[in-house]
């Protein structure tokens, strides 16, 4: 199950683990913000664009009723990390996890989907795409930009399907037109914020496919308090009997 150098680190949610490499790319806690905004009911079939080694997928089986989750990633390694820890977790019946590119869905599925999610890369990239390591694949618009990515997710969404999406505030411009100019309609929009005295560095934003204008802002989500802990309402979304899911090389670290 385990290739050289990896590790199993307990997710801390109804026994879910989840196979890491310390060396590789590994998820964030924006990650977990996500899959904790995500609304699926027992019909809905889930796609996750950019599921590097599948921790949102796995904690939205647990966290939804979802009927469906398929991950697409892109990079051979975290794909194959990702299907293992599907494995791992006996959730194969439940999720699939399919190696390709995000600007081709329209060859890789022909049915669209009820809900989808992704974390995507931000960071402009100014190097040559083929040549780009694996972590700037996740982190930067290496291969997929996100005017693409919105194009091709409003492709594989329903009409009226939800679409969640976690990206840093700098980016939220760009974000809600290229949403409206695919038929995604920002309907609501959570800042979020390190700590109550910093600036809103992040945003989580739903979208309805073909849904009617007008957009709720919600009041910011803090992740840490005045003392270095976890603000309540995160500490919900990330313990579990007083125990942290740990995750590796992240932005905010517990």
């Amino acid at each position: 199950m385990l290739k050289d150098g990896e590790e199993i680190f307990d997710l801390q949610c109804d026994g879910l683990k989840i196979i890491q490499h310390p060396a590789g790319y590994a998820f964030t806690t924006d990650a977990v913000l996500l899959a904790n905004s995500v609304r699926a009911s027992s019909g809905d079939n889930v796609l996750e664009l950019g599921a590097g080694s599948g921790v949102i997928s796995l904690l939205i089986s647990k966290k939804t009723r979802a009927k469906h989750i398929t991950a697409l990633e892109l990079q051979p390694r975290l794909a194959d990390m990702a299907r293992r820890s599907v494995e791992l977790n006996s959730l194969s019946g439940r999720i699939d996890v399919v190696e390709g590119d995000i600007a081709e869905i329209r060859t890789m599925f022909t049915k669209t989907f009820d809900v989808i999610c992704t974390n995507p890369p931000y960071a402009v990239f100014t190097g040559d795409p083929e040549s780009a390591t694996e972590t700037e694949i996740c982190k930067s618009e290496a291969r997929i930009t996100l005017p693409v990515l919105i194009e091709n997710a409003a492709r594989a969404l329903k009409y009226g399907g939800k679409f969640y999406i976690i990206i840093k505030a700098e980016r939220l411009t760009d974000l809600i037109y290229n949403m409206r100019l695919n038929l995604i309609e920002p309907k609501v929009l959570t800042p979020v914020q390190p700590t109550a005295e910093k600036d809103i560095d992040t945003v989580i934003v739903t979208g309805i496919k073909n849904g009617r204008s007008g957009i709720k802002v919600t009041k910011p989500l803090v992740i840490n308090g005045a003392d270095g802990n976890y603000t309540e309402e995160v500490r919900r979304m990330y313990f579990n009997d007083g125990k942290a899911i740990r995750s590796g090389n992240a932005d905010r670290q517990p």
